[in-house]
């Protein structure tokens, strides 16, 4: 028996006797007074099937965070996210960038989307908007209400580029009465924060709502010349007016306009390993694994300035009781630039050779979207259908800078006044241009049979009309007059049939597919157009909420079959350039997802989210060197959890005190899906102690000390092997600490 075998058999027999304790015993608590004002565990609203609807009864695996969890984790962005907060999502920077970060789940993460003209494996949508490039997605977000995450192929309602999942941020609306939420913190490395949410009364039927917040942060290494920036410093800041109209009942238009910036700087990487002789190696250069708190010789660090905004209007009209009118129209922007410095990396050694690789790369980007959604419900039918466009325009360019060279006696660095490109050669190393249209027509449609009472059977379609041109308008300087062109029309469905065991207990079986749009990499020298990528999914799950809703137990085993998985492959001779091809063997991706909330007294919470993922390495051929070459999923560890502890003191005379622990736990991964090397496994801890609701002025205040990384961990999440010279290694962040007050009117 194999190891999914026995996890198959294992999530069976737990689904049997959550089953068995749901129709055995409906109520296992004493019936006392005390016990029967413990209401238990919550609902969770979700929108997963773009209505609202109770989590326990989406047939969907979801993992949900309201505004407190998301607050007593510490997570402000979607790359807070990456130590491992949800063992689902695996999030990490790309490369040492400080904003554009590598998402994925179930064993599908994409290893260069930061590229025009290559999608994601998972759709990131905020305020019901999709976000089209991973750059920029490292940026605070306003006031989240909740985050939702969507596990497995989404291509009926969310489209394209979800065969991962998506990701589905909402934030909170105006309210139309005064109110006030200001917080501010401080912490160590010269960290400081403050977010402030104002809620104007309603005039003339319109309700406003402004959102701000700055947080910045010292650096995590020092640079050695302190007229340069250190590593790892961030700042961020932003703002959101948000304005809703209700001029009728059945009505409402929700406005909003956002604007935020990024000016932190790239992370640390160091030289853990080489190839290279002592003999021609500097002597300042060491190698060194672990955290270090001072760089090894001081370099030009610059900022990554990111700038985005955008504009949306959501329009809602009811046009009967039972029918609702839903239009989503959105336009943003993104100006995003990286500057990596490297620190000596990927540099041949030697007496006079350059020093101090400073890679400089850029995305300008602009996209508008439509779309209209009509949900209804006639008899035993409720159905959600409508069409969606998408319009994308695109650039990017990099270019490879050296920041000096090393002296004649190979002891030290002779800085340049500015950086030159690296070798002289002519600038830009590569630069391309990309336009993306998208249109789709979909329905979903879910039949409740009367006549079988607990039956739930859902059908959905979406057709999905992609192209994608675009050129190559630099390589190395010089214009190759290159192009490319992706077409695709396609249909993709989905089928769920979900049963309610009772009222605690339910059990769905789901079959659905997704793809991730072809298009070519910019990287290649001859630019090489690629292939879409198409997962066909099985998923069972079963969610019960028992013992008077003391325990709720979620579960999820699926299996997954990619076909023309997107491969990249590096160029030994001259690393920047890497080809993309389509692999021809059907890769085979199992898993299981395990959510449980347990509250065995009253104020307790206790959480645990585990998943396993069974993603076996397939064989590809290698088109430089011609040798089969296994090819494995980047980031995506064997095992990952998280455990959660959560207890409200009983009531103070001045207010209320709460204690929130989570431990993060992920074994080992592979960094890059055609190099072998393996970053560490990993567990972390995080705390936070809250003084809440203390009377003042008419209001409230909360002081919190928070820490993240309690125990200090140190791990490498990102190894980086260039050619068969050296490994350059990214470490996870150090303890932080700090405390934060909390204003409420």
């Amino acid at each position: 028996m194999n190891r999914f075998d026995t996890s198959r058999t294992l999530i069976a027999a737990l689904a049997l006797g959550v089953s068995s304790l749901a129709l055995a015993t409906p109520a296992m608590a004493q019936d006392t007074d005390s016990e029967a004002e413990f209401e238990g565990i919550g609902d969770i609203v979700v929108t997963a099937q773009k209505r609202e609807e109770n989590l326990q009864d989406t047939p969907i695996s979801i993992v949900a965070l309201d505004a407190g969890a998301l607050e007593q984790r510490g997570v402000n962005s979607l790359s807070d996210l990456f130590t491992g907060s949800l063992p689902s999502l695996r999030i990490s920077p790309f490369l040492g960038r400080a904003s554009a970060v590598t998402i994925g789940m179930r064993g599908l993460v994409p290893v260069d989307a930061t590229q025009v003209t290559r999608d994601p494996t998972v759709g990131i949508y905020v305020d019901s908007v999709y976000m089209g490039r991973v750059s920029g997605l490292g940026m605070e977000l306003s006031d989240i209400e909740r985050i939702e995450v969507l596990r497995g192929p989404q291509g009926t309602l969310f489209g394209r580029n979800t065969i991962g999942g998506a990701v589905s941020v909402v934030t909170r609306r105006p309210t139309g009465e005064f109110g006030l939420d200001m917080r501010g913190g401080i912490g160590n490395y010269d960290s400081r924060m403050v977010a402030a949410h104002l809620n104007l009364p309603s005039i003339g039927g319109v309700a406003i709502k402004i959102d701000g917040l700055y947080s910045d942060r010292g650096g995590l290494v020092l640079n050695p010349d302190p007229n340069f920036l250190d590593y790892g410093e961030i700042r961020k800041y932003g703002f959101k007016v948000s304005a809703l109209w209700e001029p009728m009942d059945g009505l409402s238009l929700l406005y909003s306009y956002d604007r935020s910036y990024d000016d932190s700087t790239s992370a640390y990487s160091d030289i853990t390993a080489t190839d290279q002789a002592a003999a021609v190696r500097p002597s300042f250069i060491t190698l060194r694994e672990g955290r270090v708190r001072t760089g090894r010789i001081g370099v030009p660090v610059l900022r990554n300035p990111q700038r985005a905004s955008g504009h949306s209007l959501l329009a809602e009209l009811d046009l009967t009781d039972n029918l609702t009118l839903r239009s989503i129209t959105a336009w943003r922007e993104l100006n995003s630039v990286q500057w990596d410095q490297d620190t000596g990396a990927v540099t041949s050694w030697g007496p006079n050779r350059t020093f101090g690789r400073l890679s400089y790369a850029l995305v300008d980007q602009s996209q508008f979207s439509q779309e209209i959604q009509l949900l209804g419900e006639v008899g035993e039918f409720t159905y959600v259908v409508g069409g969606y466009y998408f319009d994308e325009d695109g650039a990017d360019e990099a270019i490879v800078y050296s920041a000096g060279r090393l002296n004649a006696t190979n002891t030290g660095v002779v800085l340049f006044p500015q950086p030159i490109a690296d070798g002289g050669a002519a600038i830009p190393d590569r630069a391309a241009r990309v336009n993306v249209r998208s249109t789709a027509l979909f329905g979903q449609f879910t039949w409740s049979p009367e006549a079988v009472d607990g039956l739930h059977v859902t059908a959905g379609l979406r057709y999905t009309d992609d192209s994608k041109e675009g050129l190559l308008t630099a390589i190395r300087g010089v214009n190759p007059n290159l192009n490319f062109e992706f077409s695709s029309s396609r249909i993709d469905p989905m089928l769920t049939v979900a049963y309610d065991i009772n009222d605690d207990v339910n059990a769905y079986m789901k079959l659905s597919r997704a793809y991730r749009a072809g298009g070519a990499n910019t990287r290649s020298s001859i630019l090489r157009p690629f292939g879409e990528e198409e997962l066909l999914a099985w998923e069972a799950g079963i969610k019960a909420d028992l013992f008077d809703r003391r325990a709720r137990f979620n579960l999820a085993a699926y299996t997954s079959h990619l076909s023309n998985q997107q491969v990249d492959f590096i160029n030994p001779a001259f690393v920047s350039n890497t080809e993309t091809v389509n692999a021809p063997e059907t890769r085979r991706i199992r898993g299981v997802e395990l959510d449980v909330t347990l509250a065995p007294v009253r104020n307790l919470i206790l959480g645990m989210n585990y998943v396993y993922t069974d993603a076996p390495s397939t064989p590809v051929r290698n088109i430089f060197s011609g040798v089969i070459q296994q090819v494995s999923s980047a980031f995506t560890p064997e095992h990952a959890a998280t455990f959660t502890f959560d207890y409200t003191f009983p009531p103070l005379s001045f207010g209320e005190l709460r204690l929130h622990f989570d431990a993060n736990t992920a074994g080992d991964y592979i960094a890059n899906n055609t190099v072998t090397y393996k970053a560490d496994s990993a567990f972390l801890i995080n705390g936070r102690l809250t003084l809440g609701d203390i009377a003042m002025a008419g209001g409230t205040l909360e002081v919190a000390l928070w820490a993240k990384n309690l125990t200090n961990v140190t791990y490498n999440y990102f190894d980086f092997r260039v050619a068969t010279r050296q490994t350059s290694t990214i470490y996870n962040d150090p303890r932080t600490y700090g405390v934060q007050a909390r204003i409420r009117f």
